[in-house]
């Protein structure tokens, strides 16, 4: 199994997996795209790529308790993520394995995130918003 990272600005970089600092857009997309299992932080710009390419993903949030990050935003974004189908979320470096295995063994079918919002939310979001443009 081939790992590619993408590591950011930090110190570390690993010597058993190929690594990039910082990809473009269109390339990280291919690379999910092409990917068996996404592992990541718990942001929303890697669990959107992943949903929208239809990628089981795990995801480990940052800690502020573990100086990882300055608030624990990160670990609200992973419950809210955590019933979402492909999203398999790692509480701690323990869990990791497991989460992996899981994401491994699913699939999800073809049941990619959509481009655009359900009808059903636009329909009732529509009216406020003209409300809201003619009182601007």
């Amino acid at each position: 199994m081939e790992c590619i990272a993408q590591i950011g600005d930090g110190a570390f970089t690993p010597s058993h997996m190929s690594w990039h600092q910082s990809l473009p857009a269109n390339q990280y997309t291919r690379l999910v795209e092409e990917a068996d299992v996404i592992v990541s932080h718990a942001g929303m710009g890697s669990a959107i790529t992943a949903l929208q390419t239809a990628t089981p993903i795990v995801m480990l949030p940052r800690r502020q308790e573990a100086g990882e990050h300055n608030t624990d935003h990160q670990m609200a974004t992973a419950r809210w993520l955590e019933e979402k189908p492909g999203v398999f979320i790692a509480w701690d470096e323990g869990e990791l394995g497991k989460r992996i295995a899981e994401a491994q063994a699913w699939s999800l079918q073809g049941a990619a995130l959509e481009p655009f919002a359900p009808s059903s939310f636009t329909n009732r979001l529509a009216p406020r918003l003209q409300i809201w443009t003619r009182a601007t």
